[in-house]
């Protein structure tokens, strides 16, 4: 049994194990501190005493750890997206009800069994005591889970730095003499007979292809505008093979063209679509990519009618998904969503903050743009 699986609202066995110890040890320390103080005038042996008190001790930190429980929940699983102040400010409220919720079913169960406890003003011990451990318990759960963010903060930042290092190794290596490409595009071009101006066309689209990608590798992030531009071009370059088989639309609003987006990160999407999802279909399908704005969230969807999951589970395990799936998860916490299209077809889409253009993070805006040098 591993030690990092998940028993149930994302705790693992190793921290539940730790959370049951710090219970453990806190009812031993507590009984060890009472027996201490009663051994002036305790009527029985400090080792009968320190037995004496197990049942209680035992039911009391129990009880603790039962209305712990819930809170717990509510701070770190539900409300995780809450600030810290945020959650700090709720504990004034949670601190009286976990102690007038834990004081009345104690001593209810305590009276119920004939188990001893505080009576008269020294409950005011069980006030103080339980007030005192809810604050402690929390401190350290809040400072665990500060230290496991950052931590994976960390990992994260550290992952990315790999990302970008690779990439910065594939952008050289395309970079190796770009200029040797587009001038064999010309050439090529330039041998292609006049009446033949559609195939001349298609490189041209193809230059621009190879050009964008290499713009893309220099820059972090690019405008909807331009990546819609990018994918439009792929897919022309598509539908000349597959001719009246691959039908495409575009539902992008005019308020998302100056958004910024990761360059390169629609093209892999439709690219599977077309390939998992339309090819294989004698009748084709088609192929639409929607970006609308909702509140301060950029939703991405490109769907197609192709073949669909065929049963076969999560379609899209190539390595141009992978990448996508791992950016957006690295860069923003943002899970590719993939689903069943209706009547047919997969839907795969995302979301994203809104981000504006800002000429600092864009394409640099001094290459050319999709106009191939011939």
């Amino acid at each position: 049994m591993g030690y990092n699986r998940t028993v149930f609202w994302g705790i693992t066995y190793r921290q539940l194990m730790l959370v049951l110890g710090m219970y453990g040890l806190s009812a031993l320390l507590y009984d060890i501190a009472l027996s201490i103080s009663q051994r002036e005038w305790a009527k029985t042996p400090i080792l009968d005493y320190f037995t004496g008190e197990v049942p209680r001790i035992a039911l009391d930190y129990g009880l603790k750890l039962l209305f712990t429980a819930p809170i717990w929940c509510l701070l770190f699983v539900r409300l995780r997206h809450w600030s810290l102040m945020q959650r700090m400010l709720l504990h004034i409220a949670l601190l009286p009800l976990f102690i007038i919720a834990w004081q009345s079913v104690y001593y209810a169960v305590s009276d119920a069994i004939g188990v001893g406890r505080m009576r008269g003003n020294s409950s005011i011990w069980d006030t103080y005591i339980g007030a005192l451990f809810y604050m402690v318990q929390f401190g350290i759960f809040h400072a665990y889970t500060y230290y496991r963010d950052l931590q994976q903060q960390r990992i994260q930042e550290i992952q990315l730095r790999e990302l970008a290092v690779k990439s910065e190794l594939s952008a050289l290596k395309a970079q190796l003499n770009p200029h040797f490409l587009y001038n064999v595009f010309n050439t090529i071009s330039a041998s292609v007979p006049p009446e033949q101006e559609h195939t001349r066309e298609l490189l041209a689209e193809l230059a621009d292809l190879f050009r964008y990608q290499l713009q893309a590798s220099r820059s972090d992030t690019a405008t909807v505008r331009d990546e819609i531009a990018f994918v439009g071009k792929y897919l022309d370059l598509e539908k000349a093979r597959f001719g009246d088989r691959l039908h495409v639309r575009f539902d992008v609003s005019d308020d998302v063209l100056n958004c910024m987006l990761p360059p390169m990160l629609l093209q892999p999407l439709v690219e599977n679509s077309v390939r998992h999802g339309v090819a294989s279909l004698i009748d084709g399908g088609e192929v639409c990519v929607s970006i609308r704005q909702h509140a301060n969230q950029l939703r991405v969807m490109v769907s197609d009618t192709g073949v669909g999951m065929n049963g076969s589970g999560e379609k899209g395990a190539g390595v141009g998904l992978a990448n996508t799936r791992l950016r957006l998860e690295k860069m923003y916490g943002t899970e590719l969503s993939i689903t069943a299209n209706q009547p047919h077809g997969v839907i795969i889409s995302f979301e994203l903050p809104v981000q504006e253009k800002n000429s600092d993070t864009d394409i640099p805006q001094d290459l050319p743009k999709y106009t191939a040098a011939f």
